[in-house]
């Protein structure tokens, strides 16, 4: 063995995080914690006390960050959006008309296979809100929206490439398309195990194209 003394490895500290970023770790985690509870629970029996604990924080952080247990849900589900948001994007591209339907359809599929509690958290936080939590049925409602407005845009699309038949209505079937979805995690929420979410939304998909594709002669 060399008699060379052996360096000790120089120890680089890591950067500290800035306050922004541990504001924004800490409501991810209260995020988090806030889904965990709500399917445990519901939402009418989550408390910020809890969501703070559950956290790994100070009992009070959450009632100081956001005042109200309706604002934290309200921060929750505005971060879900964006988060679907870009999943959706990721899944659609530039797809269009009937590629894009099917492209939606494989997204949330996905959606409620890997993110299964935040799902489950959310749709049932969006399901009571019907009741209480009037910013968040506002929200749910805008949402229901955006969600018509692409599967009208996506019949109107592929009218006009030839894809989807003409005898479709673009605003009776975004209704129903929607339908289909919110009433399969309805289905889903209320009991988990007797779904197979991908069998249905595989025979949706065969379904939906022979409603939709327009016949090649």
């Amino acid at each position: 063995m060399s008699e060379r003394a052996v360096a000790n490895p120089v120890t680089i500290p890591k950067p500290r995080r800035t306050q922004a970023e541990r504001t924004a770790l800490s409501d991810a985690r209260m995020f988090e914690a806030a889904m965990e509870l709500i399917v445990e629970h519901g939402t009418h029996n989550t408390t910020l006390k809890e969501i703070g604990e559950r956290a790994g924080y100070s009992r009070g952080l959450a009632s100081n960050r956001f005042g109200s247990k309706e604002a934290l849900f309200n921060q929750m589900v505005r971060d879900f959006n964006e988060k679907w948001a870009i999943e959706l994007r990721r899944f659609v591209g530039d797809l269009s008309g009937l590629a894009a339907f099917m492209a939606a359809l494989e997204a949330v599929e996905f959606f409620l296979l890997n993110h299964t509690v935040q799902m489950q958290a959310l749709y049932t936080l969006w399901y009571e809100s019907i009741s209480s939590h009037t910013a968040i049925r506002r929200r749910l409602a805008a949402n229901h929206l955006a969600y018509r407005r692409d599967s009208e845009r996506w019949v109107r699309q592929g009218v006009e490439e030839g894809t989807i038949r003409p005898s479709i209505d673009p605003t009776c079937f975004a209704v129903e398309f929607n339908a289909f979805i919110f009433g399969l995690v309805y289905q889903w929420l209320v009991n988990p195990t007797s779904i197979n979410l991908h069998a249905v939304f595989q025979h949706y998909r065969r379904s939906t194209l022979e409603t939709l594709a327009e016949r090649r002669h």
